[in-house]
């Protein structure tokens, strides 16, 4: 058996603020993961497993493509998030999804899936290749995979007109990223991973959720992706509490890009999809 700490690093925690953090994050994503995968092929009948799925918000719209003679089954390994997603299932009246707590790297299936997709999971999976090989070894031919991650290059600015919170708080995120043992930059990567794992190569497309005004959810979600990491940050002496001031964080990213009539943006979302041969 692979050590948890070998295949799963979680770098963002688990308390319930990261839980409305996803939520959140998922208001800005959700229209992309639809259609791509409505593109991907992912229609009724078919049986999908979502890997890291966190409330769900990836395993319900598979659910709302497959209908009611499919089947979705979302991992995750933190119980208490599949919580969540099971009440949002029960509340959408999806009797076709089923959640379990299980590591990733240590799941063993039972039965062939039509797709197996995620969203913001390999990012996570320093073994991904192993571990896409061994999961695609349960995809029946011609079943779809399809993964979506984030490209968290340095050079990319939050806000445009950028000012130096936004550029700070985004050099903070990314250095956090990368000293959590993350990779920031996977979604740029799959490409790689999908073909070190034995599958042909993917179609590709990129996306960025966008928005302005001081109701996006952009400011919170960076907020508290900050918050997340912050401890991490403090520990290894890269910035103090006191200096990011996080209480207040949303609040002055919000503030200034307002002030400047401005435009924030999230990472570049990379989607890669493929057909088992």
């Amino acid at each position: 058996m692979v050590p948890k700490q070998a295949t799963e690093k979680y770098l963002l925690g688990h308390a319930p603020k990261e839980v409305q953090r996803l939520l959140n994050q998922g208001q800005a994503l959700n229209p992309f993961t639809r259609q791509v995968l409505v593109e991907a092929g992912i229609t009724a009948g078919m049986k999908v497993l979502d890997l890291g799925c966190g409330p769900g918000d990836v395993s319900l719209i598979a659910a709302e493509l497959v209908g009611e003679t499919g089947s979705v089954l979302g991992v995750d390994a933190r119980a208490s998030v599949l919580e969540v997603a099971q009440a949002r299932a029960q509340a959408a009246g999806f009797k076709h999804v089923s959640f379990v707590a299980k590591n990733i790297g240590d799941l063993e299936l039972d039965q062939e899936y039509d797709a197996i997709v995620g969203r913001l999971i390999l990012q996570y999976l320093p073994e991904r290749v192993r571990i896409l090989r061994k999961l695609t070894q349960h995809l029946r031919p011609g079943g779809v995979v399809a993964f979506q991650e984030y490209d968290l290059a340095p050079e990319n600015k939050l806000f445009y007109p950028s000012f130096p919170l936004a550029e700070r708080t985004w050099a903070l995120l990314v250095e956090a990223f990368q000293r959590g043992g993350a990779e920031p930059r996977i979604g740029m990567k799959v490409t790689g991973a999908f073909l070190e794992a034995g599958l042909p190569v993917p179609y590709l497309r990129c996306d960025t959720a966008i928005g302005f005004g001081p109701e996006w959810v952009g400011y919170d979600v960076f907020a508290d992706v900050m918050r997340a990491v912050l401890p991490l940050l403090v520990k290894q002496g890269v910035v103090t509490a006191e200096e990011v001031d996080i209480d207040t964080l949303a609040d002055r990213l919000r503030e200034e890009n307002v002030r400047q009539q401005g435009v924030g943006r999230f990472p570049a979302l990379i989607s890669a999809w493929v057909r088992k041969e």
